[in-house]
Order: structure tokens, then sequence, then C-alpha cells
């Protein structure tokens, strides 16, 4: 059953690609962007996201919207039918050698994509926020029920969007997998360049050591459930990676290039804070890099002004709507930061909302100890212990940001310089992503985007230096060698068999698991759904929480849509 399973998720992934893409390339028209396929499909999913923010604020997410997008995309094919076939035959015709490479990657990943969902957030709150969006819109004071239901993904937001047809309950195997197939896609033709010693630029670099992380996770990493971590930090990557190539574009060649892809990656960095708010820092200052850079590009101020109104157009018309949705699940447009409280009256407490802020701070430094034992500075010993262990988050991007770095140092004490560096800036936001997360919760998972965005810029620097990053040279064979042996150290870490062993044993797609659940009454009347054992509610109906609180109650006694109020009384909510 895997085998059929397995191709059912890849013709799943056609037909939203070629939505996608059709979608995408009405924007990327509409702006005067030259359109590619992978433009268009990276525009698309980010303008479908904002799409069902929107709808989401008025109506529940279900097959009315999937339908809608799904016309949009075929609209912009037959819009643009001549360009796009164009494209997909120039891509067939030049790119033999890849094809079966993405062939295999994309078969690879939906073989895993039918395994069992053991992601601990999906039973924790994932699974109930996209039930949440499939039965209605967007529930004021959502966060009141479980303050978890206050974290505003957009991720869930398209898993709601796959939850339909035949794949019912199911949407959970569908879009991770599918978001590190289209990152695939994205750097494939730079690592192969790299492979066969004729790097374009030292953006194929950069690219080929964002595919050291990109093959863990395709092997490795947790891809069934509703995560947001890795589809947070495959936009960011995608978005430095487009702005990398773009700053490492010779002056030589700026007004023959068309900057339109600066559009992309300003979207693509706001997508990014969509599905993860710990994004923010990062995406910004990138995104503010981003058009800094079409302010100055040397393009006719016609196009320079269409690209910046594009830009700032497209990223409002993802932010704002998303902006709305937290202020409605929670009063908070970035919770759990309580900064910028709206005064409604379904806003969740703020001694609450505050205990949730610490509880983030605390789990990301230490997720066995209680909040207080994780302040100041004393859980720096012990969180050190555990994270250097982890080879693909911590000991790999380290060992590649210490080698380059010093590479470049002793270089540049040679008097060598290289001659564009003007792709360093990028270290502007991915150190500043790396303190944040530091400083905020420096778990390993909620900074990859920041780590490797630093570790790949400092190994282009460190490459570059040696032998300008483009040259084919004696040193080529050696670094790709480094990096292949790093890429193994961290594929034969332990754990490895598990998730395999796994999704071998299914014998077809399984739905999220049950839970025994009890029921309790509030004060008010309401009954809530209780899980009997643990603090996850899975495919429980609604309303289920894990953390019951005596004083919810609903804003309206007859409907649920009209959400939920509370007291916010911080010893019931919670039991760290």
């Amino acid at each position: 059953m895997l085998i059929p399973s397995a191709l059912g998720v890849v013709a799943t992934w056609v037909v939203i690609t070629a939505a996608l893409i059709g979608l995408g390339s009405v924007l990327l028209k509409l702006f005067e962007i030259e359109i590619s396929l992978l433009d268009a499909f990276w525009m698309g999913l980010a303008v479908s996201v904002a799409i069902l923010e929107i709808w989401n604020l008025l109506r529940p997410v279900t097959g009315s919207v999937s339908a809608l997008l799904f016309c949009f995309g075929i609209l912009g094919w037959i819009t643009n039918r001549s360009v796009l076939w164009n494209r997909l035959s120039l891509e067939l015709r030049t790119s033999r050698w890849l094809i079966l490479p993405q062939i295999a990657i994309v078969l690879f990943l939906a073989l895993r994509a039918t395994g069992p969902c053991i992601h601990y957030d999906t039973g924790l709150y994932g699974a109930s926020a996209v039930r949440w969006i499939s039965t209605y819109p967007t529930v004021p004071g959502l966060a009141n029920l479980h303050g978890r239901l206050g974290f505003n993904s957009s991720a869930f937001l398209c898993l709601a969007a796959l939850d339909i047809s035949a794949w019912k309950d199911l949407s959970f195997h569908l879009f991770t997998g599918y978001l590190m197939a289209a990152m695939c896609f994205t750097i494939l033709p730079a690592c192969v360049r790299v492979a066969r010693r004729c790097p374009k630029s030292a953006a194929d670099w950069f690219q080929c050591v964002l595919a050291i992380p990109l093959i863990f996770w395709v092997t490795r990493g947790q891809i069934v459930g509703a995560q947001t971590d890795e589809p947070a930090t495959i936009a960011c990557l995608v978005a430095a990676a487009i702005l990398f190539e773009e700053l490492a574009k010779d002056g030589d060649h700026l007004q023959e290039s068309p900057r339109g892809r600066l559009v992309i990656s300003a979207v693509l960095f706001s997508l990014a804070v969509t599905f993860k708010v710990s994004t923010l820092v990062f995406a910004v200052i990138a995104w503010c890099l981003t058009f800094g850079r079409l302010y100055f590009i040397k393009q006719s101020v016609r196009h320079r002004k269409l690209y910046i109104a594009g830009a700032l157009a497209l990223s409002t018309l993802i932010l704002f709507p998303w902006c709305l949705r937290g202020i409605m699940l929670s009063g908070y447009p970035f919770y759990p930061a309580t900064a910028l409280g709206f005064p409604v009256d379904w806003k969740y407490p703020q001694p609450a909302a505050s205990l949730d802020l610490a509880w983030v701070h605390s789990w990301g430094r230490n997720p066995e100890a209680q909040i207080a034992d994780t302040q100041g500075y004393l859980w720096l010993p012990g969180w050190w212990h555990q994270a250097i262990r982890n080879r693909s988050a911590i000991q790999v991007p380290l060992v590649i940001s210490l080698t380059g770095l010093a590479v470049a140092f002793v270089h540049r004490l040679r008097r060598k310089r290289v001659s564009n560096s003007r792709w360093l800036l990028i270290l502007v936001p991915s150190l500043a992503g790396v303190v944040f997360w530091f400083l905020a919760s420096p778990d390993p998972r909620f900074g990859q985007f920041a780590i490797w965005a630093t570790a790949g810029t400092l190994a282009t620097w460190g490459i570059a230096s040696v032998n300008g990053g483009v040259s084919p040279g004696r040193y080529v064979s050696t670094v790709l060698a480094g990096l292949l042996g790093l890429l193994l150290w961290c594929l034969i870490s332990f754990g490895w068999k598990q998730p395999y062993q796994s999704m071998l044993t299914a014998k077809a797609l399984l739905p999220l698991p049950k839970v025994s659940l009890s029921v309790r009454q509030t004060s008010s009347g309401l009954k809530v759904y209780l899980p009997l054992q643990g603090n996850q509610c899975w495919d429980a109906p609604l309303p289920c929480t894990p953390y019951p609180d005596d004083t919810l109650r609903l804003r309206d006694r007859e409907n649920m849509r009209w959400g939920f109020t509370s007291e916010g009384r911080p010893d019931l909510l919670y039991r760290y």
C-alpha cells in the first residue's frame, strides 16, 4: 500500500504545483517580472497564503477556497500559456541531467510522507488549530481555550486548504515534504554546477552549503505533521538565496540582468514571518536589505518604482491579514509577545500570555527544567552541553562558519580581497537572527534559518577568498570533499532508523491518533473535552484543551464561532 499512497502524494503535489505556478505567473506579469517556473511557484505560494488569510477572516477554509485558488491557477496558465509552456519545454531540454535526481527526490519524499504522524506539537495544538480553521472563520479569543491556539501560523491555513476530498483528515502528510521538494528543485542546479566545477557565481557555493541541512531534513527530519519550523526555515533560506544571488552579480551586468527576483525575495521573507513569528528579526532586516538593493539598482525609474511598489504591496497583502488573525486569536498581533496588545473583550489575559512567553524562553533553554531554573545565565552550561551534541544544527554549521571565517581572515591579512563582496551584507540579518534566537529561545530547531544563512555566507567568503568562488581550481575538490564529509557526519548520527521503521510498518496512510477524552464543565456551563492522559488532543472534537480554565466562557452562548473569553488564571491554565 505504500507505493500507491506515495504515488497519490506525488499526483497531488503535481496538481498543486501547476496551480501555484499559474497563480504566481499572473503576479509576475502584473509587475513586469521575468517569468520562470520556480519564481512563479514561490510567488504563487505566497499569494495563495495571503488569500487564505483574508478568506479565513470571513469564512472557514474549506474546499471552496481551494477550488478558487485552483481556478486562479488555471486562469494564469490560460493567460500566460505561451510563456509558461516555452519555459517548461526549455527546462526539459536544457536540464535533462537534473530530471532523474529531481524525480528521485520527489518519490523519496512522497514515500516518507506516507509514514505515521509522531510530531508532538501536532497533537498538542497543531491538529486542533487546523480543525478550528476548517470549521469556523477566525475565532476571537481562541487562545483563551488553549494558549497554544493563539500561535498564529499560516502553515495551518495551508494544511486546512489541503484537507479536502481524498485527503480529508490526512493533509498533514502533504505540506512539509512538499516544501522540502520545492527547495530541492530551487538549489539543486547550483549544487550540480559546483559538483561539475563550473559555478556561475559565489551564490552557487552559498546554495551548496544550504544543501547540507536540506538533505538532512529530507532524510532524517519529521515531515508528517503540522510543522511550522521547517516551512518558515525553507521560506527564509530560499529568500536569502535569491537575495544572495542578486547581491553577487557583477556591477557590469546590473543593467542587463532584470532585478525583479528581489520582489520574490521580499515576499518570501514576509511569508516566513507568517509561518513562524520567531523569524521576525531575521526576516525584517533581510526585507529592508532587499528594499535597499531595489532602490539602488541600475534600472529605469519606472521599473525601480514598479518593483518597489510590487514588493511593498504584496508584503502588505501577506502581513496585514496575518496580523489581524493574530489579534482575533489572542488580542496580540505577535503572540506570545504581549507588545501592541489591543483592548478587545476576547484578549488573552496578559499574565497568562506572559507566562506563555516565559515558558517559550525556558523551554528553549532547558525543556526539562522549571521556568525559575532557567532565569539569568545559570542555564548556559547545561544548554551548551546538550546543544553541542546536535550535529546538523550546531556542530556542522559551527565548523563551516569558523573554517570559512578563518580562511577569509588569513587571506585578508595577505591583502587578498574578494572582487565583489556585497553579499556579505547577508551577515547582518543572519547574525542578528542568531543573537535574537539565542536570547529568545535557543532550542536549535528555532534558529536554523539564521544559523545556516550565517554558515553559508561565511563558507562562501572563505571559498571566494581563495579562488574567487567562481573559477575552478585545485581547492574545489577539497571543499566539496569537506562538505560531503560534514553531510555524512550529520546523517550517520543515532536515531536514523526510527522514521523508516515506522514508515515501513504502516500498511496505509494513517489518520491522526485517537485519544480517550473526558468532559469538564466550566462555571459558565461550557463543556470542554480533556485528554485523559497527557496533554495532546490530536483528533479530538471541538472544543478540546489539555489545560481547562474554570473561568472560560463563550462570548455568544449559542455559537463557538464568536469565540471565548476568560479571566485568565495561569495556575489553572498551565502545569509546567
